[in-house]
């Protein structure tokens, strides 16, 4: 029987990123291969998953239905797998409509939580969605809040982020707990990161392999291949994937009042991570 890892983040918080990284790394630091769709750590709660596993046609269900289904296919997937599995997860730490772990324990392996910033997420998710800053301030901020199933996501089911601050809250409680990484860091020191990600994840790897997942994965050159090739993860016809990277951007985009805004809605979870 296999179990997860789960690679979880509120979006635009560094996932993808590390999930490049990882995938490079269980390759002895290959260079990614943006000629062909991401194969590493793919979405939990995938539908083909699920119509696949539970031998179910999902898209006669009600979103009820779909999500209480999420915890029997983790099981299920995880009994028919023959070693650990690795997933992105975007839905926050919580429960079925019926009161069990959307991420059952007893198939988790560990998880990696991937925070960052607040003001530079509402910036980047501004830019990804295609919402105004404003608009994108506010939906980090909304209880309950979720992405749906139509459009860019229609391969997923619908995945509940609750606000930016409840989404965190539920992964720095969740069962097991999770391996905390903060953007920043990444961005400061990948490789001492990735080597602490990858001993969570019992992957073995020489500093050698390391180093390398860590060059071929830099940002500069994600963006350079994104240009060659393109890249296309649920972000808003026309943008781009990989955009700035930087930790801190958001003080040459917000305005005063929506810096402010945001440490209103979020001031006690930004003080417990160190952001103000």
């Amino acid at each position: 029987m296999g179990g997860f890892y789960w690679i979880a983040s509120y979006p635009k918080s560094g996932n993808t990123w590390m999930r490049l990284m990882l995938a490079s790394l269980i390759e002895g630091g290959a260079p990614p291969d943006f000629t062909k769709t991401m194969g590493f750590a793919s979405a939990a709660g995938a539908v083909t998953d699920m119509d696949l596993f539970l031998d179910v046609e999902s898209s006669d269900l009600t979103p009820v239905e779909q999500a209480e289904l999420r915890h029997d296919l983790a099981v299920v997937t995880a009994a028919a797998a023959t070693g650990p599995q690795f997933r992105k997860v975007h839905d926050w730490w919580g429960l079925t409509p019926a009161g069990r772990p959307l991420f059952p324990p007893q198939v988790t392996l560990g998880s990696v939580y991937l925070v960052r910033d607040p003001r530079d997420v509402a910036v980047s998710w501004a830019h990804h969605s295609g919402l105004s800053l404003d608009d994108s301030i506010a939906f980090l901020a909304r209880p309950g809040a979720v992405v749906a199933t139509a459009g860019r996501w229609k391969d997923q089911f619908e995945q509940r982020l609750d606000s930016w601050s409840g989404h965190v809250a539920s992964w720095l409680a969740a069962d097991p707990a999770p391996l905390l990484v903060p953007y920043e860091r990444l961005s400061a020191d990948p490789a001492g990161v990735l080597a602490q990600v990858a001993a969570h994840c019992a992957i073995t790897a020489s500093d050698a392999a390391i180093m390398n997942a860590v060059t071929v994965t830099r940002f500069d050159r994600l963006r350079r291949e994104e240009e060659t090739h393109g890249f296309e993860l649920g972000q808003r016809r026309g943008r781009v994937f990989f955009r700035r990277g930087l930790a801190g951007g958001w003080r040459d985009t917000l305005s005063a009042a929506q810096a402010d805004r945001i440490v209103q809605d979020h001031g006690p979870m930004m003080a417990r991570l160190g952001y103000i």
